[in-house]
């Protein structure tokens, strides 16, 4: 009876490694859909590339300090809904690692048939402002939200620049 068992636990061990195995070799759960990434696509590449803050920055570089100050998760890049003005490109992201997709914050472009590219969204001023003003925007609304783990040094120190100005 014991030697069934051991039998049967073998056999199943086996069979659920060979499925994981077939799957993550093949990309079953790596999730490539159709083999083409959002990365790759010319909208986003002319986004990247063109649009730029009033202090020259581009998206990414803005991107990538808000995340050193703010609760500021990139998720990634798409192409959004076409519309009568142009097509859109969206930078989602989330407060925090473990956040879901619904709870996920976008950015959003709208690239006119000229190719140039506008930002249509809630974030627009404070980021053609430039990083900082992004940021401070970011930190400002998760003290109002009471949120944990506040960057409240940095809020204070750039708000007082700011204010003296």
């Amino acid at each position: 009876m014991t030697n069934r068992r051991v039998l049967w636990f073998a056999l199943g061990l086996g069979l659920c490694v060979g499925l994981i195995l077939w799957l993550v070799l093949r990309g079953g759960l790596a999730g490539k859909g159709d083999g083409v990434r959002a990365d790759d696509n010319p909208l986003i590449d002319k986004v990247r590339s063109t649009w730029r803050a009033e202090d020259g920055e581009t998206a990414e570089e803005i991107f990538a300090k808000v995340a050193t100050v703010a609760h500021f998760v990139p998720r990634g890049w798409e192409v959004g809904r076409k519309t009568d003005t142009g097509e859109r490109v969206v930078f989602s992201w989330a407060k925090h690692r473990s956040d879901k997709t619904t709870d996920e914050n976008m950015v959003m472009w709208e690239v006119a048939p000229d190719g140039t590219a506008k930002l249509v969204t809630l974030y627009a001023k404070p980021m053609e402002l430039g990083w900082q003003a992004f940021a401070l925007s970011l930190v400002v609304d998760e003290v109002a939200n009471n949120e944990r783990g506040v960057n409240r040094r940095w809020e204070c120190q750039k708000f007082c620049v700011r204010a003296s100005l």
